[in-house]
């Protein structure tokens, strides 16, 4: 794959010449008319001529005539000349086969299948020097809905075009509502090109006027500015940007970002992308900047920020993502995550050019990052064959805690090695045997360090026991030596040893019904019932956890689960026949009983808790307009709810090709999972929010009002310590090729107003 298919984000500044590059196309299409043409075979409405290839033109028209004297052809009335999916349309058409000449006039018009389309009402071209002119000549390209219309627009030579009385615009009809207008364009194919006197227009009122624009005019990439931007916010002061691409080769690009902010100084910004193919590529970028802010650990606002002090010397956030194909099928992947402060996100993340206007490199690579707000930043590099009976990795990570005093004692898996062996049967039994396997080399600059190795094979039977019932029995077992050492010579040696064996039973119950609703003709539900019993012993030898690892589980295990899934399936069938199908929902209850927990005796103040929490997950997706995620777990003990995960997104379809859209994602957990716990480290907690109880709230909208008015606004606040988060409000106003947007934004006690001018094919431009 070409890097210029990915880079179409830095092509809108090329749109303008793009326009001139179709002009030549078209150009050079009707020059395939070679003057050695020639109509066969005589005179008939609808004739084949030949071109400059094999295949031939073809001529249609009212009337057809040839004067041999002249060595001219003409054709009158509804003429239409087509060649594979181009097609030519005029009243009248002259070509002579001796000067190369061909003369079109009346409603000329040269398009090509399902593309963009060049009309005039009179054209000139000739074919021997591939020359030509057209006069009030209109170009739609309909990507973006461009509209290039110049007085005369004419072929000098090879490469070279002039272009007088310029007018481009996205708008559709005579009077656009903006345009861009210039005197004269000479623009030379992957060259430059220079216009004469170019205003930006309102209607027919100049609205920006430059004198004299030098532009790149090539079809590839091309080095050069991009359009600035310019906003406001409280933190930042006055944000002004002035992005720099440069095209370095057909596979590697750069985007370098001048980023000025009257209240912190001068941030440089670079974007660095290459592409080798589909499946090697990548991106990685930073921003640098010596702060002139300093901070104070004495004002609550800064406090609340992160409870950490930084430096003003040097401050940046480097990321990246990189994926790459090596030798002998190995792939290799690079995650990139390294930030100089814990505040540094929080503070540049809201600004009105923050890093949200840069590349999503979580969606372009399909991995995700950590979340701005966690405390946590992870790198890696991973290497990984994968074929049909095995699976074999390597990798190297490292955990950044920014800023913590304890960021020495974070642990770091610098060196790992995974081998999985798939399940596979033995013989001509129906067991299949797999195994999991790894080693891992854990270094941290204060604290224990050293060698832990996995080793993990298991069995597994899945039988039929009739037609109606899956009987499935398992068994793993685990053994897991560590060698650690808290100095670089004394080590100590521990074996953690556990097994764990299951016994899974489940049938299907199945029924189908006829209907007729939302485009569904038959509907499914089956309804999957499992009983699993599952015993796991431990032994954890000297040590009552593992040394590094963040979450075992410990002790013995006697766990009956009974879960009951339900899906419900759709066929759908449009009206010209065709069938698809869909789930339109799926229920999943889980319920589990410890037996271990009955059986042992505990401290008399501790109340038995046999019963695991009620599982309940549902997802609803009837068409595109609806997506409904729930999930939630009941404490029976506590008689109430532990953890709920809610989201829905809404989207309704209006007049005019409008959507409304509403969304809404609550979360709640009654024992979130603290940093502290993941790294056995109570001193942690002194440096994080003392947080029993986690919940939050993300409400979303945007609505259509009336007469091209539409409003919005996207709220997200932390409910246990009712504070707003996120506040962000906009007014929108969109007609066919314009539009207006007004974005109030409040977060992280950074506020900021902007106003977007939204022109189509050009982009949103900030002009508050």
């Amino acid at each position: 794959m070409h890097l210029k298919q990915l880079a179409s984000r830095y092509l809108i500044r090329f749109r303008f010449s793009q326009a001139f590059i179709f002009v030549i196309m078209t150009v050079m299409a009707l020059s395939c008319l070679s003057p050695r043409g020639s109509f066969a075979g005589g005179l008939s409405p609808k004739m084949p001529f030949p071109g400059s290839d094999d295949e031939p033109w073809h001529i249609n028209a009212r009337f057809m005539s040839y004067r041999d004297k002249d060595t001219t052809y003409e054709a009158q009335g509804d003429v239409v000349i087509t060649r594979g999916e181009f097609v030519l349309r005029a009243q009248k058409a002259v070509y002579n086969t001796t000067t190369g000449m061909a003369d079109l006039s009346g409603d000329v018009r040269l398009e090509k299948t399902g593309g963009d389309v060049l009309t005039g009402q009179k054209g000139v071209f000739d074919f021997n020097t591939r020359t030509g002119r057209i006069t009030e000549g209109c170009l739609f390209l309909r990507e973006n809905n461009f509209y290039l219309r110049g007085g005369h627009i004419e072929k000098l030579d090879e490469d070279t075009y002039l272009v007088k009385d310029c007018q481009v615009t996205t708008c559709d009809g005579i009077n656009p509502a903006w345009s861009i207008t210039c005197q004269e364009v000479r623009v030379t194919i992957e060259g430059y090109g220079a216009a004469k006197n170019a205003a930006f227009r309102v209607r027919d009122v100049p609205f920006l006027y430059v004198p004299y624009i030098f532009f790149p005019a090539k079809a590839k990439r091309q080095t050069g500015l991009l359009p600035p931007s310019i906003g406001h916010s409280s933190r930042n002061g006055m944000d002004l940007e002035l992005p720099f691409f440069w095209a370095i080769s057909d596979q590697t690009d750069a985007t370098f970002y001048q980023h000025y902010m009257s209240k912190r100084g001068y941030m440089q910004g670079l974007e660095f992308r290459y592409i080798g193919d589909e499946r090697s590529k990548g991106a990685f970028l930073m921003d640098v900047l010596s702060d002139s802010e300093e901070k104070d650990l004495n004002d609550p606002d800064d406090v609340e920020i992160s409870p950490f002090s930084r430096t003003n010397d040097s401050r940046y956030w480097f990321r990246g993502r990189a994926d790459q194909d090596l030798p002998l099928g190995i792939g290799a992947r690079f995650d990139a995550d390294y930030v100089s402060d814990q505040d540094y996100l929080n503070e540049f993340d809201a600004s009105v050019h923050g890093y949200k206007t840069r590349p999503d490199l979580a969606d372009e690579s399909g991995r995700p990052f950590e979340e701005k707000r966690s405390p946590i930043r992870s790198s890696a590099v991973r290497l990984s064959r994968d074929a049909e009976a095995y699976s074999l990795q390597a990798i190297t990570s490292y955990n950044q805690l920014p800023g913590s005093p304890l960021r020495h004692a974070t642990a770091q898996p610098l060196g790992g090695l995974y081998l999985n062996l798939l399940p596979e049967n033995i013989g001509d039994l129906p067991v299949f045997f797999d195994l999991e396997s790894d080693y891992d080399y854990v270094w941290r600059k204060d604290g224990q360090k050293g060698h832990r190795a996995l080793l993990s094979p298991g069995l597994s039977m899945p039988l039929k026991l009739g037609h109606y019932v899956e009987f499935e029995p398992s068994a793993r077992y685990y053994l897991n030596p560590q060698r650690f050492s808290e100095t670089q010579g004394d080590y100590d040696n521990q074996d953690l040893r556990s097994y764990e064996a299951e016994v899974k039973l489940s049938t299907n119950l199945v029924r189908t019904y006829d209907i007729d609703m939302m485009g569904a003709k038959r509907f499914q539900h089956k309804i999957r019932p499992t009983v699993s019993y599952g015993n796991r012993g431990y032994n954890a030898g000297e040590h009552a956890r593992p040394w590094f690892e963040p979450v075992e589980e410990e002790g013995d295990e006697n766990l009956v689960t009974f879960s009951l899934e339900n899906f419900f399936d759709a066929r759908m069938e449009d009206e010209k026949g065709n069938v698809s199908y869909g789930q339109w929902a799926k229920l999943t209850l889980s319920q589990g009983y410890n037996v271990e927990e009955e059986r042992n005796e505990h401290e008399p103040e501790r109340e038995v808790e046999p019963f695991e929490p009620l599982f309940a997950q549902l997802t609803l997706s009837p068409n595109k307009m609806y997506n409904f995620f729930a999930e939630s777990k009941w404490d029976h003990q506590k008689q109430e709810i532990i953890y709920t995960d809610l989201s829905l997104e809404l989207s309704i379809e209006r007049a005019g090709a409008r959507k409304d859209r509403f969304g809404v994602d609550y979360i709640y957990d009654k024992n979130p999972l603290s940093v502290a716990y993941l790294y056995e480290d109570s001193a942690l907690t002194a440096f994080l929010p003392d947080k029993d109880m986690t919940e939050s709230l993300n409400l979303w909208f945007d609505v259509y009002v009336t007469h091209g008015f539409s409003v919005g606004s996207s709220l997200e606040k932390d409910l246990d310590i009712k504070k707003g988060i996120s506040n962000r409000y906009w007014l929108q106003y969109q007609r066919q090729c314009w539009g207006l947007k007004l974005i109030a934004r409040d977060e992280d006690d950074d506020t900021s107003v902007v106003m977007m001018l939204q022109l189509l094919g050009l982009g949103d431009v900030d002009v508050l």
